[in-house]
């Protein structure tokens, strides 16, 4: 059977949406948890961002690493809600408190929302600058990464 043809109308909430200058507040205030959907490997700085020779790996001082690809299962549906609240639980995010996602440019962050979202949590905001921004504007200190200490 086919689903009957709908309308849909987005509105925007840009308390969902943050800036490089509250992303830059954060890290004093420490009001927003961050967590950020990228590899391992991009987040830490030991393996290069793909497609993006100009962009350094790394991530934002006191953001918390958990891969996007860890919230689906092999055939790549979202897995249960028990073992993504889990999964939150083990990295110490609080989806009691306000929660910002950040990936490398705004897009992947957004399975970090979803997966909080099935769990109850509805109102993660999205760092839409992510990395890309955060590399090129912050000052060097605010930029963590190993790949320069890799290439030593």
């Amino acid at each position: 059977t086919r689903p009957e043809p709908g309308v849909f109308k987005a509105t925007l909430d840009k308390s969902l949406l943050k800036t490089y200058e509250e992303m830059v507040t954060n890290l004093t205030s420490k009001r927003f948890q961050v967590v950020d959907s990228r590899s391992e490997g991009r987040f830490q700085g030991t393996e290069p961002e793909p497609l993006a020779k100009d962009l350094e790996p790394g991530h934002i001082p006191g953001s918390v690493n958990m891969p996007f690809f860890n919230f689906l299962t092999e055939e790549g549906f979202e897995k249960d809600t028990e073992e993504i609240r889990r999964m939150f639980q083990e990295k110490n995010v609080d989806l009691s408190e306000p929660l910002i996602a950040t990936c490398r440019k705004g897009v992947t962050a957004c399975h970090i929302a979803l997966a909080a979202y099935l769990c109850g949590k509805s109102d993660v905001a999205v760092y839409d600058g992510s990395w890309s921004e955060w590399f090129r504007r912050a000052p060097p200190e605010y930029r963590i990464s190993e790949w320069n200490r890799n290439k030593a």
